[in-house]
């Protein structure tokens, strides 16, 4: 079977978080995935902004995680690697 994809990209964002702003903490970042993008606090391995594009990787994936709506829209919404 193949491996569950675990590197996100995203470069939209939901007004009002700040995203844009020029300097944004790892704690802002985790609670943008947690409470915008539902993804499960202990899905979320590393979180990185770069280049105003949020960079997600996420760690012990199963094969029940592809059918959670958070994986669809990350699925969905990420730019292609």
């Amino acid at each position: 079977m193949k491996e569950l994809e675990k590197y996100f990209l995203l470069d939209e964002f939901e007004d009002g978080w700040g995203m844009d702003d020029e300097f944004i903490c790892e704690e802002q970042l985790f609670d943008y995935c947690v409470e915008v993008l539902f993804i499960p606090d202990e899905k979320i391995d590393e979180l990185n902004m770069r280049n105003d594009e949020l960079e997600i990787v996420l760690k012990d994936l199963e094969l029940e995680d592809i059918h959670e709506d958070w994986y669809v829209n990350l699925l969905k919404n990420s730019k292609e690697n």
